[in-house]
């Protein structure tokens, strides 16, 4: 298999995770628990800078074509009104940059893992955050203060996205090292 069709595989597969990654959400408002967050790490972690952008590129890209892809088997170009379309959008910068911190290291360890993936969901955060914000802001429901808004969409998330993290940051080099053997 020659290299561009690896990366194109990687970027699909990884695409498919995420959304695989949305089908069993948890309710809560305005934005579900989910698992695509732990996919979108381990993205960024395994892949290039630009095959984890791509793959939630990809990911973002069918939803909003209409298949349901997004938490609760939802999709369409109706999303972007959703205000956890925000933290969707913040999923590809978080990938990248994820990506791109692993490879500034000059070693790998859980340590730099976890650090790359608290960088990349500080990105995701503060895109979905702020999405969230105006989103509700348009429907008079926002906050009135900016500790409304991390109680409603970052507060409640964070013992499960450190969790996540946690895991990533283990998984991850075990997984290269089985895929090197």
């Amino acid at each position: 298999m020659n290299i561009k069709t690896k990366s194109l595989t990687k970027t699909a597969l990884f695409s498919a995770l995420i959304a695989v990654g949305s089908f069993v959400p948890v309710p809560m408002y305005p934005v579900p628990v989910t698992l695509q967050t732990f996919f979108v790490f381990m993205a960024g972690l395994l892949l290039t800078p630009a095959e984890a952008f791509l793959s939630v590129a990809v990911y973002t890209i069918i939803g909003l074509v209409g298949i349901p892809v997004f938490a609760g088997f939802t999709g369409g170009v109706q999303s972007v009104f959703s205000p956890s379309f925000g933290f969707i959008l913040g999923f590809s910068l978080g990938a990248y940059s994820i990506a791109l911190l692993v490879r500034k290291f000059k070693e790998e360890s859980i340590y730099k893992n976890f650090l790359a993936i608290f960088i990349g969901n500080a990105f995701i955060y503060l895109i979905g955050l702020t999405y969230m914000y105006f989103i509700l802001k348009s429907l008079g429901k926002a906050p009135d203060s900016l500790y409304g808004v991390l109680s409603i969409g970052m507060i409640p998330f964070i013992p499960g996205d450190l969790l996540k993290m946690i895991v990533a940051s283990i998984a991850a080099p075990k997984i290269k090292k089985a895929l090197m053997d």
